[in-house]
């Protein structure tokens, strides 16, 4: 829902649960919506059942904003996307330069970079990768694999993750995400790097919509 100022997304949700209730669909998700508002739809008694958010490494938006304990308590699973940021969370840019635009040729990495801008630049991002590269060497995966599962580990609020595949080799490696898990140790070294963040702020989406 794109501007929550047009306040019909309760109406919205609430003739979606009366189609639930006939049979006709089975469950309601929602989109990148904040906590404020998934307390909305709780409270008018919508049954959601999912959010999909941006979660990765360089974007902790959900966790920082208290929406994923708050879905842990309610019964809401957050699905994300993002996860290895348009693929600036790989082996591709680990030790090189920023990438510039004739690099950023699409929307996706585009956006994926700005991300990247606002956690903390560069410099930090080339750090996580360095840590990520380390564990993910450990565990005999790649750094994807490893951005993937800190996603996975980092609440158990998170049921799933959307990744985009292209071909064959990427449905191989994305299936290793499955075969380990990080353990303590490896989780500590990421979360003290994303300590380190300057953002991005406030709650899901606030950004895109303009409210920060």
């Amino acid at each position: 829902w794109a501007d929550y100022s047009v306040r019909r997304y309760v109406d919205v949700a609430l003739m979606l649960t009366k189609l639930r209730e006939e049979g006709l669909i089975k469950e309601i998700g929602v989109t990148n919506f904040d906590l404020k508002r998934l307390k909305e739809l709780k409270e008018a008694g919508v049954p959601v059942v999912s959010n999909q958010v941006e979660l990765s490494l360089f974007d902790s938006r959900p966790l920082q904003s208290g929406m994923a304990d708050w879905c842990v308590a309610n019964g809401v699973k957050l699905i994300a996307f993002g996860t290895v940021a348009g693929g600036l969370l790989s082996e591709k840019y680990l030790n090189a330069p920023a990438p510039g635009s004739a690099q950023l040729d699409n929307a996706s990495l585009r956006k994926y970079a700005g991300t990247c801008a606002r956690f903390g630049g560069w410099e930090l991002a080339q750090e996580l990768l360095k840590t990520m590269d380390g564990i993910a060497r450990k565990h005999s995966v790649s750094i994807a694999n490893v951005a993937q599962r800190y996603v996975l580990q980092c609440s158990p609020a998170v049921g799933a993750v959307l990744v985009g595949v292209r071909n064959s080799k990427h449905v191989e490696e994305n299936v290793a995400t499955h075969g380990f898990k990080l353990d303590d140790a490896d989780m500590a070294q990421l979360r003290a790097i994303v300590a380190k963040r300057a953002g991005p702020k406030g709650d899901v989406w606030d950004l895109e919509r303009g409210y920060i």
